[in-house]
């Protein structure tokens, strides 16, 4: 395993009291997600997070997490939007945090991103979903396990501290 000194990131992001909304096998269709970024809009509700992906069969996956007053506002809406868009399922989980963590060495040092999840796998760490690009990771984890996780990231990498 690589040594903690070795490896630095930037000071870690942390967005808490978020609710994840997780919608399921949404069929592919022109417009399919428009109905609940319609609401969003109308709301004046920002993402925290955002992840779409095929879910086979030319389906899609759409999770994002807001604030959970946002979350509260928006609810009694929901009901339609599920409707228009017609997802298999709806899944949503609360309250959820997003860590963000931010390394000079995720595009060139392959594994990184590994060393991450395997960090918080071995710590217990349950990742809810996570979008890795070439300089960082987010993971959306339950808030209730954010002490664990940082605490879990600090060991695996060097963190400085952060200016006051």
């Amino acid at each position: 395993m690589e040594q903690a000194d070795s490896l630095e990131i930037f000071p870690l992001r942390l967005l808490r009291n978020l609710t994840q909304l997780s919608f399921l096998r949404i069929p592919a269709r022109p417009g399919a997600t428009r109905p609940l970024f319609d609401l969003l809009e109308r709301h004046g509700v920002p993402l925290k997070f955002l992840l779409e992906g095929c879910a086979g069969d030319y389906d899609r996956d759409l999770v994002i997490c807001i604030e959970r007053e946002a979350f509260d506002r928006l609810e009694p809406e929901l009901k339609e939007v599920k409707v228009r868009m017609q997802p298999q399922e709806v899944v949503i989980r609360q309250p959820v945090a997003v860590i963000r963590v931010l390394g000079p060495h995720f595009d060139i040092r392959p594994g990184t991103s590994g060393m991450l999840f395997s960090a918080l796998a071995r710590a217990k760490v349950d990742v809810f979903s996570n979008a890795t690009t070439i300089t960082s990771s987010l993971c959306v984890i339950p808030e209730d396990q954010v002490e664990k996780a940082v605490r879990t990231i600090g060991r695996t990498f060097e963190i400085p501290e952060r200016k006051k």
